[in-house]
């Protein structure tokens, strides 16, 4: 299946039994005419009724848009994948589609090629080969655009 829009990819995540979003530092620098990226990632969390494991001072943003933020260490949570059994406690059970949001190109790529046994989509400006599907190549509004597309298909 090819997955092109934010509405495909809306139903493709929707789809997922266990999700788990990481969102990175730049959603504390991102920003699109006041609204920030960590905004975005808070409502795709709360659309799915997931947790955020978050980096860095990203954890605040989101558990003040009442997201279920944890900070964690994004390498270490995709370290934990290599073996049978999960142990940490953003989430009871091991994910079976990791959804990063925030994240440079080359950092989401190292995440998501250190990944095991788990899919992954990137959300992003830039597409990210080794994801199993990415948001890409777009500039920032059109960035913005997809991300809203997103949102709304999560809350349908």
């Amino acid at each position: 299946m090819s997955i092109t829009t934010p509405a495909q990819l809306a139903k493709y995540i929707k789809g997922k039994k266990n999700v788990l979003v990481l969102a990175g530092y730049l959603c504390d620098e991102v920003e699109f005419n006041g609204k920030k990226l960590s905004d975005y990632a808070a409502e795709v969390a709360l659309r799915l009724d997931v947790p955020v494991a978050a980096t860095g001072n990203s954890v605040v943003a989101l558990k003040q848009k009442g997201a279920r933020a944890a900070k964690k260490v994004a390498l270490g949570l995709v370290e934990m994948l290599r073996y049978k059994e999960w142990r940490d406690p953003v989430t009871a059970s091991r994910p079976d589609l990791l959804v990063l949001i925030g994240y440079p190109r080359e950092v989401a790529r190292a995440l998501v090629t250190a990944a095991r046994g788990v899919e992954t989509v990137v959300l992003g400006t830039s597409v990210v080969e080794e994801a199993t599907y990415s948001l890409g190549d777009a500039s920032l509004s059109q960035y913005q655009r997809n991300l809203e597309g997103l949102v709304k298909r999560l809350a349908a």
